[in-house]
């Protein structure tokens, strides 16, 4: 009849919103009440803010809450745990939030240094090893190379040394790209896509304007709108629309 197994925030969770939930209609009223009056106790005190007026109600709450609890469980339910709710909303009132003051903070350091032992004979002085050894990583790769991969310098997904295209679309550095996943593109996906890189580059623009000056009839300048319709949909109209037309213009 113990509820074990949790993690500290579990434990939070549990007793902060799941409490009232589980126990009501499985214990009589008024210790329902008692053990509702806990978890909101406990979920005031945890908030991300707090109020003095609150935290003043908490204190005053406290003694009455640990009386009803005492009227409830058995003397030897109680030990300092227990007993230490009395000072919690001073300490809150004291020093503020709990995030900043519980051992969260402590227990993620915890976690983190656990995960570098590798010999469970002598656990303090792997993971001390294993500390040294990153520290000396870390202070000796700071004067490594630009160019040699390192803690500091992670090598880039793409290498611009290697890169043989003159485009401007490919100069720069880019940066790392996450997982991907395979898609079928449609004819008209592909030809939006084409459109987009060629009206993007700096190499294609003189081409573009040829083929206004080519294809455009009309006296005045082209509207956005016209010309966006001029480059996509010639075809339509008679005309070759700009992709058509400058694949035959670069294979000639």
């Amino acid at each position: 009849m113990r509820v074990l197994g949790m993690k500290s925030h579990d434990f939070h969770i549990w007793i902060e919103r799941i409490l009232p939930a589980m126990v009501r209609g499985y214990v009589p009223e008024h210790v329902w009440l008692a053990l509702s009056e806990l978890s909101y106790f406990f979920r005031q005190l945890c908030a991300k803010e707090l109020s003095r007026t609150v935290v003043a109600d908490l204190e005053r709450l406290a003694p009455v809450l640990l009386c009803k609890l005492e009227k409830i469980f058995p003397p030897g339910f109680f030990n300092p745990m227990q007993h230490l709710i009395l000072h919690l909303p001073y300490e809150a009132r004291m020093g503020g939030h709990v995030q900043g003051r519980w051992c969260y903070s402590i227990e993620r350091c915890l976690k983190t240094i656990r995960k570098k032992c590798r010999n469970k004979c002598k656990i303090e002085a792997s993971i001390a090893e294993a500390y040294i050894l990153e520290e000396v990583s870390n202070f000796t790769t700071t004067y490594y190379g630009d160019k040699l991969p390192s803690v500091h310098n992670p090598p880039p997904r793409y290498n611009d040394g290697d890169n043989e295209s003159n485009l401007s679309i490919f100069r720069g550095q880019l940066g790392s790209a996450s997982g991907s996943t395979t898609k079928t593109l449609t004819h008209e996906e592909w030809r939006h896509i084409m459109l987009y890189v060629l009206t993007n580059l700096e190499e294609v623009t003189p081409y573009m304007e040829q083929f206004l000056h080519e294809f455009w009839r009309r006296s005045r300048d082209p509207t956005p709108q016209e010309y966006d319709a001029l480059l996509r949909k010639g075809a339509r109209n008679g005309l070759p629309d700009f992709i058509s037309w400058f694949k035959r213009k670069v294979r000639a």
